[in-house]
Parts: structure tokens; sequence; C-alpha cells
């Protein structure tokens, strides 16, 4: 009946323990997953701005703004409709284009 009684104490005591342990445990490795999280969110914001400041690089330009933008735009001096109902076109050389 002793011998009872001492094994009961003993599941009494080891339960609470096992469970504070492993406890202690899951919070060790929640708290390291946190930081590992935070690291990775400021390398990711770092890696972010290194990318926009190549783009700039590459493209002389902003990020933001396309690349294909055409460099002079098309402006003719006159245009006229003829009776035969072609179209011409000068431009700025004075050279004729029908249509």
């Amino acid at each position: 009946m002793r011998e009872n009684t001492n094994i009961q104490s003993i599941k009494v005591w080891i339960f609470p323990t096992l469970l504070s342990v492993l406890a202690m445990m899951i919070w060790n490795d929640v708290n390291e997953i946190k930081a590992d999280v935070k690291a990775l969110m400021a390398q990711s914001a770092i890696d972010k701005t290194r990318i926009d400041n190549l783009e700039r690089i590459i493209y002389k330009k902003e990020a933001s703004l396309p690349v294909d933008r055409p460099n002079k735009e098309l402006v003719f001096e006159s245009f006229a409709i003829l009776p035969s109902n072609r179209k011409t076109i000068k431009n700025e050389k004075n050279e004729e284009i029908l249509f």
C-alpha cells in the first residue's frame, strides 16, 4: 500500500514538470521563429530597395515610368485634300507624301 502511494505522488509531480518543460520548449521555438521572420522582412525591404536602384540605373529613369516612350512626336506643316481624293502631306523637309 505504501509503495502505491509513493508511485501516485511521483506521477503527480512528473506530469506538471514534463508539461512545463514542453511548454518552455515550444515558447523558445516560437520566439526564434518570430526573430527569423523579422530578419527576413528586413532583408526583403533591403533587397527591394536594391532592385529599385538597379532598375533606375539600367533604365536611366524612375522604375515606375514606361521604358518605350517615343523620343519625338511627328509634326506636319500642312495638310490638304486634292480634288482627286488623294491626300498630300508635307513634312518638315517639304517632301510630299501621297496617300
